[in-house]
């Protein structure tokens, strides 16, 4: 399970990378229930799709970096993972802290909810 999961933010990274919102939404659900940084809520796939293209379009030059803080193996193939999340551009970088929920299905592990949020005071106008 863990290298499965680790698995699923290393795709994230280089889906953001890329630049590729298809990619970086398939390890999502078609239900998915998803709360980004700034509080809006995304209700299903499409609609989380939909935010990923216009935010990824808006910050051409963004990396990801997504550190796992802790993870918790729960019955009926569920897991709850607290993640940290850098992104950085060349002009700014901030930080939020989120908490995922993971369902096995197949012998796949999804994305099925994220509630985000940022850390206080990390924003940062002049990261590298």
């Amino acid at each position: 399970m863990l290298a499965a999961i680790t698995g699923v933010f290393g795709r994230l990274e280089a889906a953001l990378t890329a630049k590729d919102a298809a990619a970086f939404d398939s390890v999502f659900t078609d239900d998915v229930v998803f709360v980004n940084p700034a509080g809006s809520v995304f209700l299903s796939w499409d609609e989380l799709h939909a935010y990923h293209l216009a935010a990824m379009g808006k910050m051409p030059d963004a990396e990801a970096h997504f550190e796992i803080l802790a993870m918790r193996c729960l019955a009926g193939g569920h897991a709850i993972v607290t993640v940290e999340q850098t992104l950085r551009t060349p002009d700014f970088s901030v930080t939020n802290r989120g908490t995922w929920v993971f369902t096995e299905r197949d012998g796949t592990w999804w994305v099925c909810s994220v509630h985000n949020m940022n850390l206080a005071g990390s924003a940062d106008g002049n990261a590298a």
